[in-house]
């Protein structure tokens, strides 16, 4: 698991949270409730998450976008 910055939509302050994908700035994640975040690319204080407890960091995963009809590329063997 890594640590990263993600905030809400219209919402200028950044969290901390933790996935296993790998994501970059700009990237959209997606907590357990279904809410959408943006990656920042702020640094984590690992400190923070030390005193606050690793375990107590929500889990966020990559929102993977459905590929669009027009981007599918279909094999024909």
């Amino acid at each position: 698991m890594k640590y990263i910055k993600a905030k809400f939509e219209k919402s200028r302050r950044s969290y901390t949270y933790k996935t296993k994908d790998d994501v970059k700035a700009g990237d959209i994640v997606v907590t357990e409730k279904g809410v959408n975040l943006t990656v920042t690319d702020e640094t984590v204080d690992m400190a923070w998450v030390k005193t606050y407890g690793a375990n107590k960091v929500a889990v966020v995963k990559k929102l993977e976008e459905p590929a669009s009809a027009g981007e599918r590329e279909e094999k024909h063997e």
